[in-house]
């Protein structure tokens, strides 16, 4: 059964976990939360990640973005990981959900209310975000 664009659309919102193989830079499945669209449905997202970066090392204000998940709360996790809440990427809702209409892309699940607030707490005080981005992902 071929599910209209529309519904997958409408089924990205705040807090969607995907997992996905369409970043070309990326040789592997990469795990994402949905953070936010904005009013041109672009879709804001942080990677989930298995271990802190290495090159984050010494940069405190980012290694205070980096939010842990644990795999006792997210069963599809094979380890306890974190959320690098320190750039939020960005792509169109239109190859999101095209992505998921071709199975390169699926949900996984949600994020845990309490986990979404505290990350959107945290990253609207942080110097990391603009205030255009606030305004449009994480108000």
């Amino acid at each position: 059964m071929d599910v209209p664009k529309s519904l997958v659309a409408g089924s990205i919102r705040r807090g969607t976990i995907l997992h996905s193989y369409m970043f070309e830079d990326i040789g592997h499945g990469k795990f994402f939360v949905v953070i936010g669209v904005n009013e041109k449905y672009v879709v804001g997202f942080f990677f989930i990640n298995s271990r802190i970066n290495i090159h984050l090392e010494g940069k405190q204000e980012l290694l205070n973005m980096q939010y842990p998940l644990r795999k006792s709360d997210y069963g599809f996790l094979k380890y306890d990981s974190f959320l690098s809440v320190t750039d939020i990427e960005k792509i169109s809702l239109d190859k999101l959900s095209d992505s998921i209409k071709d199975n390169v892309t699926e949900i996984v699940g949600e994020m845990k209310r309490e986990h979404v607030e505290e990350v959107l707490e945290s990253a609207r005080k942080s110097p990391l975000f603009s205030p255009k981005e606030i305004k449009q992902f994480l108000l």
